[in-house]
């Protein structure tokens, strides 16, 4: 083997040293973007988890303004008082007789036992 052979063989081995240390390189590199602390796979868990917490602030905002309104209402009108003291706790007016009857649920469940 001549010198010029020895010096194409040491090239094409630095260059396969070489690219294979470059590969090295951009593998871990791509493994870190993937699976890394802020890598893509991070990302995404993390925006579905924002999408359902935005979904479920909605929801939670839209109750909370159904509830103001009622609680709006049972402070400005004294019939919607009346009527929610009537229908859960059996509440009558002065001189009215109050019958109160047992729910079918619960009739059905006790001629069962």
């Amino acid at each position: 083997m001549n010198a010029t052979e020895r010096r194409i063989k040491r090239r094409r081995r630095r260059h396969f040293v070489l690219s294979l240390a470059g590969a090295l390189v951009f593998l871990t590199y791509m493994a870190r973007a993937f699976f890394g602390d802020s890598g893509i796979l991070v990302g995404l868990q993390v925006k579905s988890e924002y999408e359902k917490q935005t979904l479920r602030n909605a929801a939670l905002s839209e109750q909370n303004h159904a509830l103001a309104q009622e609680i709006r209402q049972l402070q400005t009108n004294p019939r919607k008082l009346e009527a929610i003291g009537r229908a859960e706790f059996g509440f009558g007016r002065p001189g009215e007789i109050v019958f109160r009857f047992p729910d079918r649920e619960h009739e059905e469940n006790s001629n069962h036992e």
